[in-house]
Protein backbone atom coordinates (compact mmCIF):
# COMPACT_ATOMS: atom_id res chain seq x y z
CA UNK A 1 0.00 0.00 0.00
CA UNK A 2 1.49 3.24 -0.77
CA UNK A 3 2.93 5.15 2.06
CA UNK A 4 0.09 7.37 3.53
CA UNK A 5 2.41 10.82 3.98
CA UNK A 6 2.47 10.73 0.16
CA UNK A 7 -1.23 10.27 -0.61
CA UNK A 8 -3.04 13.51 -0.99
CA UNK A 9 -6.67 14.22 -1.94
CA UNK A 10 -8.72 11.97 -4.02
CA UNK A 11 -9.16 13.88 -7.22
CA UNK A 12 -10.21 13.47 -10.96
CA UNK A 13 -6.84 14.70 -12.00
CA UNK A 14 -3.28 15.14 -10.86
CA UNK A 15 -1.68 16.94 -13.93
CA UNK A 16 -3.03 18.70 -16.72
CA UNK A 17 -3.68 16.13 -18.70
CA UNK A 18 -7.25 15.72 -19.64
CA UNK A 19 -8.93 13.13 -17.49
CA UNK A 20 -9.61 9.66 -19.15
CA UNK A 21 -13.12 7.73 -18.70
CA UNK A 22 -13.66 4.13 -18.24
CA UNK A 23 -16.99 1.94 -19.07
CA UNK A 24 -18.07 -0.84 -17.31
CA UNK A 25 -20.25 -3.00 -19.24
CA UNK A 26 -22.99 -5.59 -17.80
CA UNK A 27 -25.73 -7.26 -19.75
CA UNK A 28 -29.67 -6.31 -18.87
CA UNK A 29 -32.73 -7.94 -17.81
CA UNK A 30 -32.87 -9.86 -21.29
CA UNK A 31 -29.20 -10.71 -21.76
CA UNK A 32 -27.92 -7.56 -23.98
CA UNK A 33 -25.20 -6.14 -23.78
CA UNK A 34 -25.30 -2.83 -21.53
CA UNK A 35 -22.87 0.06 -20.07
CA UNK A 36 -23.33 -0.72 -16.13
CA UNK A 37 -22.02 2.83 -15.04
CA UNK A 38 -19.12 5.10 -16.26
CA UNK A 39 -17.77 6.93 -12.94
CA UNK A 40 -15.19 9.37 -12.63
CA UNK A 41 -11.49 8.24 -12.46
CA UNK A 42 -10.44 8.65 -9.05
CA UNK A 43 -6.72 9.75 -8.39
CA UNK A 44 -4.53 9.60 -5.35
CA UNK A 45 -2.14 12.07 -5.40
CA UNK A 46 1.69 10.88 -4.87
CA UNK A 47 4.40 13.53 -3.88
CA UNK A 48 7.28 13.62 -6.48
CA UNK A 49 5.62 11.37 -8.86
CA UNK A 50 1.64 12.31 -9.45
CA UNK A 51 -0.62 10.15 -9.10
CA UNK A 52 -2.77 6.66 -9.75
CA UNK A 53 -6.14 5.44 -10.03
CA UNK A 54 -7.59 1.70 -9.67
CA UNK A 55 -9.79 2.08 -12.76
CA UNK A 56 -10.75 -1.28 -11.45
CA UNK A 57 -10.01 -4.26 -9.75
CA UNK A 58 -11.43 -8.18 -9.38
CA UNK A 59 -11.14 -10.47 -6.49
CA UNK A 60 -10.37 -13.14 -8.48
CA UNK A 61 -9.24 -14.54 -11.34
CA UNK A 62 -11.08 -16.15 -13.47
CA UNK A 63 -13.23 -13.24 -12.30
CA UNK A 64 -16.54 -13.95 -11.04
CA UNK A 65 -19.01 -11.88 -12.44
CA UNK A 66 -22.64 -13.13 -11.29
CA UNK A 67 -24.78 -10.68 -10.77
CA UNK A 68 -22.80 -7.75 -11.05
CA UNK A 69 -20.67 -8.77 -7.69
CA UNK A 70 -17.31 -7.95 -8.91
CA UNK A 71 -18.78 -4.01 -9.85
CA UNK A 72 -21.01 -3.84 -6.62
CA UNK A 73 -17.59 -4.70 -4.94
CA UNK A 74 -15.24 -2.16 -7.05
CA UNK A 75 -17.86 1.13 -6.67
CA UNK A 76 -18.00 0.66 -2.92
CA UNK A 77 -15.43 2.95 -0.80
CA UNK A 78 -13.96 0.98 0.86
CA UNK A 79 -12.65 -3.27 0.46
CA UNK A 80 -9.70 -5.10 -1.33
CA UNK A 81 -11.38 -4.46 -4.59
CA UNK A 82 -12.88 -0.74 -4.18
CA UNK A 83 -11.88 1.96 -6.39
CA UNK A 84 -10.37 4.10 -3.02
CA UNK A 85 -7.56 1.43 -2.89
CA UNK A 86 -3.98 1.94 -3.45
CA UNK A 87 -2.31 -1.30 -3.58
CA UNK A 88 -0.42 -1.92 -6.90
CA UNK A 89 -1.20 -5.10 -7.05
CA UNK A 90 -4.19 -6.90 -5.25
CA UNK A 91 -3.94 -7.18 -1.50
CA UNK A 92 -6.01 -10.37 -2.13
CA UNK A 93 -2.58 -11.70 -3.57
CA UNK A 94 -5.66 -13.28 -6.31
CA UNK A 95 -7.25 -10.82 -8.23
CA UNK A 96 -6.20 -8.19 -10.79
CA UNK A 97 -5.87 -4.48 -10.89
CA UNK A 98 -6.38 -2.25 -13.77
CA UNK A 99 -4.71 1.00 -13.02
CA UNK A 100 -4.03 4.78 -14.49
CA UNK A 101 -1.08 6.46 -13.82
CA UNK A 102 -0.23 9.75 -14.69
CA UNK A 103 3.34 11.18 -13.89
CA UNK A 104 3.95 15.09 -13.38
CA UNK A 105 6.63 16.70 -15.86
CA UNK A 106 9.93 15.37 -13.94
CA UNK A 107 7.95 13.27 -12.01
CA UNK A 108 9.76 10.16 -10.29
CA UNK A 109 8.83 6.88 -8.59
CA UNK A 110 10.81 4.82 -6.13
CA UNK A 111 13.00 1.90 -7.34
CA UNK A 112 10.25 -0.67 -6.43
CA UNK A 113 8.85 -4.38 -7.17
CA UNK A 114 5.76 -6.48 -6.48
CA UNK A 115 4.78 -9.87 -6.40
CA UNK A 116 2.98 -9.75 -9.89
CA UNK A 117 3.16 -9.62 -13.42
CA UNK A 118 2.59 -6.58 -14.84
CA UNK A 119 2.07 -5.56 -18.46
CA UNK A 120 2.50 -1.34 -18.38
CA UNK A 121 1.53 0.59 -21.66
CA UNK A 122 2.68 4.38 -22.22
CA UNK A 123 -0.05 6.05 -23.67
CA UNK A 124 0.37 9.60 -23.25
CA UNK A 125 3.98 11.30 -23.57
CA UNK A 126 7.59 10.15 -22.65
CA UNK A 127 7.60 7.51 -20.09
CA UNK A 128 11.10 6.21 -19.01
CA UNK A 129 11.48 3.26 -16.92
CA UNK A 130 14.74 2.20 -15.24
CA UNK A 131 16.02 -1.09 -14.12
CA UNK A 132 18.41 -1.55 -10.98
CA UNK A 133 21.13 -2.60 -13.58
CA UNK A 134 21.20 1.20 -14.67
CA UNK A 135 19.74 0.16 -18.44
CA UNK A 136 16.80 2.94 -19.28
CA UNK A 137 14.10 1.96 -21.73
CA UNK A 138 12.24 5.10 -23.45
CA UNK A 139 8.31 4.45 -23.85
CA UNK A 140 5.99 6.52 -26.56
CA UNK A 141 2.26 5.94 -26.75
CA UNK A 142 1.89 2.08 -28.06
CA UNK A 143 5.36 0.64 -26.16
CA UNK A 144 4.92 -1.26 -23.39
CA UNK A 145 7.06 -3.13 -20.76
CA UNK A 146 6.27 -6.86 -19.22
CA UNK A 147 7.32 -7.14 -15.51
CA UNK A 148 7.73 -9.97 -13.72
CA UNK A 149 8.73 -9.29 -10.65
CA UNK A 150 11.85 -7.18 -11.87
CA UNK A 151 12.74 -4.29 -9.83
CA UNK A 152 12.26 -0.82 -11.16
CA UNK A 153 11.20 2.86 -11.35
CA UNK A 154 9.43 4.85 -13.22
CA UNK A 155 10.07 8.74 -14.53
CA UNK A 156 8.63 10.89 -16.89
CA UNK A 157 11.00 11.60 -19.91
CA UNK A 158 9.90 15.22 -20.07
CA UNK A 159 10.69 17.77 -17.68
CA UNK A 160 7.44 20.17 -19.20
CA UNK A 161 4.78 17.70 -20.04
CA UNK A 162 2.67 15.14 -18.14
CA UNK A 163 3.29 11.31 -18.85
CA UNK A 164 0.45 8.76 -18.23
CA UNK A 165 0.65 4.68 -18.77
CA UNK A 166 -1.82 2.24 -17.93
CA UNK A 167 -1.42 -1.33 -16.28
CA UNK A 168 -2.70 -4.62 -15.29
CA UNK A 169 -1.28 -6.33 -12.69
CA UNK A 170 -1.61 -9.81 -11.51
CA UNK A 171 -0.13 -11.67 -8.70
CA UNK A 172 2.30 -14.63 -9.04
CA UNK A 173 3.68 -17.16 -7.02
CA UNK A 174 7.00 -15.85 -5.51
CA UNK A 175 10.35 -17.66 -6.71
CA UNK A 176 14.16 -17.23 -6.14
CA UNK A 177 15.29 -14.45 -7.67
CA UNK A 178 18.86 -15.63 -9.65
CA UNK A 179 21.82 -15.44 -7.82
CA UNK A 180 20.40 -13.78 -4.54
CA UNK A 181 19.59 -16.56 -3.06
CA UNK A 182 16.37 -14.12 -1.84
CA UNK A 183 12.76 -15.18 -2.48
CA UNK A 184 10.54 -12.45 -4.59
CA UNK A 185 9.07 -9.95 -1.81
CA UNK A 186 7.26 -6.58 -2.32
CA UNK A 187 10.33 -3.90 -2.09
CA UNK A 188 10.30 0.13 -2.29
CA UNK A 189 14.09 0.99 -2.13
CA UNK A 190 13.86 3.90 0.55
CA UNK A 191 15.87 6.90 -1.39
CA UNK A 192 15.55 6.36 -4.57
CA UNK A 193 12.26 8.53 -4.94
CA UNK A 194 11.93 12.42 -5.81
CA UNK A 195 13.70 14.30 -3.51
CA UNK A 196 12.12 15.21 -0.34
CA UNK A 197 8.96 12.96 -1.62
CA UNK A 198 10.33 9.91 -1.48
CA UNK A 199 8.17 6.68 -0.30
CA UNK A 200 5.85 7.14 -3.30
CA UNK A 201 5.71 3.41 -3.43
CA UNK A 202 4.58 3.69 -7.33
Amino acid sequence: MAHQSTIGSWTESVTSLPPNRRYICTHDKNGKSIVHSSPAQQYHGRAGVGGMARSYSTATVPAKLNSDEDVEAYLKPTGPTSFKGTDIVSPLGTGSNLLVVDIAPGGQSQMHRTISIDYSICVIGHVRMELDNGEFIDLRPGDHIIQRGTMHKWWNGSKTEPARFVAVTLPCEPFEIPGTGETLREDHVEGTGATKSDGSKL
